[in-house]
């Protein structure tokens, strides 16, 4: 029996063994990579999915349009008694009072109606393609901002283990300038100094901390989903690409390509229909009418000349507003006004998406040579950190010397953080304003 129980501990220890070496099974979930952030958001935020709905009302709008072009039918049913108050002459009370039935229904089919029938359909067509357009550029404006909050992220976490090294370093020349003080090797200055240097630095890495939870929230926002902390955002800043973007071509993808551009040239096709829908009010109406009635007049004495009348009629009408005070006429001038601004803000956003497009190649090229250049002062302000190191345990150079190499390798490690963000966020800023979803 304790044999038995020695195997069933073996084997509980066995399995927490494997179980701690292996990990949870739903430990890799955890982690989200920004293609998951971008997934997320688009199915969840709520500016989105508002856009969406713009969609689906446009669509509606179409149908309801459409519904122009169909006959409607109507019916009617009315009983109404009529009763003799008095009666002088002539007149017999008896063929008064009595009860009339009556019930018709009717079917009308506008035949012209000056073309706006047809100019509404058009313009609701129009209209959902505008929803649609405005549905992309919202999408494309959220991966935007998902990405660079994303990328900042990236960037925040590692400057979070960046000021930690430089934490570590700093706790490690304090013990080392404290150590020469008890050997009267170094003055108390010099343990002060590396003191103000550790204290900086310790801010250095909470301000880094709380950047890294800014932009969580930012980012769990974006996603619409609540804060949790379990969630562990997985990335890194990318590499350079491998060839660098023309200005032209950028341009040229751009006004081909951006949503914003469709939508205003969309909006200028519905201010045009919407002038040619208020010139067609002076045209004249042409509607065709059939319909079916029954009448019954039943009187309450004279039960013999009770009547009943069943008949259709049917027939063309045509009616014509011939003046309106100019209503429709400046009706018509508003929309050409409205079309002409549009006209206006597609020259802007033109004007608008080549200059950022501009600026997003200038600073690509400017961060790139950063990286390179801070990549070169990196290496350097390593091998010079080491150098006074290795001197000050030899005894060759002074506290001071070691923390000034200690804040020259901070600089150039987050010279090169900022340099590679800055790169990060020229790429997406030119996908941005190109409209591309990825620049290779």
């Amino acid at each position: 029996m304790k044999r038995f129980g020695s195997y069933i501990g073996f084997g509980l220890m066995l399995t927490l063994f494997l179980g701690a070496a292996t990990g949870p099974a739903w430990a890799g979930e955890q982690k989200m990579t920004l293609a998951q952030c971008l997934k997320a958001g688009m199915e969840n935020n709520p500016s989105l999915k508002a856009s969406r709905f713009d969609v689906d009302i446009s669509t509606h709008g179409i149908k309801e349009a459409r519904a122009d072009f169909l006959p409607s039918v109507s019916s009617s049913y009315s009983m109404t008694p009529i009763r003799s108050i008095s009666a002088k002459g002539s007149s017999d009370p008896d063929y008064v009072d009595k009860d009339v039935r009556s019930f018709s229904i009717r079917l009308t089919q506008i035949l012209y109606a000056g073309s706006r029938i047809t100019n509404t359909y058009q313009r609701a067509r129009i209209s959902e393609e505008l929803a649609k357009t405005e549905m992309e550029l919202a999408g494309m404006e959220l991966a935007y901002r998902i990405e660079t909050t994303f990328y900042k992220l990236m960037k925040a976490k590692q400057d979070v283990i960046t000021t930690q090294e430089s934490v570590n370093r700093l706790t490690e020349s304090v013990k080392s300038a404290e150590a020469f003080l008890k050997r009267e090797l170094v003055p108390w200055v010099n343990v002060l100094q590396a003191r103000v240097d550790l204290a900086d630095a310790q801010d250095l890495y909470k301000i880094a901390k709380n950047d890294v939870n800014r932009q969580r929230v930012e980012l769990f926002a974006l996603m619409n989903q609540t804060m949790d902390p379990a969630i562990e955002f997985s990335g890194r800043l990318n590499p350079l690409l491998a060839t660098e973007p023309v200005f032209d071509d950028s341009l040229k993808y751009a006004l081909e390509n951006r949503p914003d551009i469709k939508s205003l040239a969309y909006q200028l096709e519905i201010a045009d229909k919407n002038a040619k829908i208020a010139i067609g009010k002076y045209l004249p109406t042409v509607k065709f009418d059939v319909g079916y009635y029954d009448r019954d007049d039943e009187y309450e004495q004279w039960v013999e000349q009770n009547k009943t009348n069943r008949y259709w009629s049917g027939g063309v009408t045509a009616s014509w507003d011939l003046f309106d005070g100019g209503r429709a006429w400046y009706e018509k001038e508003k929309y050409n006004t409205q079309a002409q601004k549009i006209s206006a803000l597609i020259e802007d956003a033109k004007n608008a998406i080549a200059t950022g497009i501009y600026n997003a190649l200038y600073s690509m090229n400017e961060a790139k040579q950063r990286i390179k250049s801070c990549a070169e002062g990196l290496t350097a302000a390593n091998e010079y950190y080491d150098v006074e190191e290795n001197r000050l345990k030899a005894g060759l150079s002074t506290i001071p010397s070691l923390l000034d190499a200690q804040d020259r390798l901070l600089r150039a490690q987050a010279n090169e953080t900022r340099a590679t963000l800055d790169y990060q966020l020229a790429v997406s800023e030119l996908k941005f304003y190109t409209g591309k979803e990825d620049i290779e």
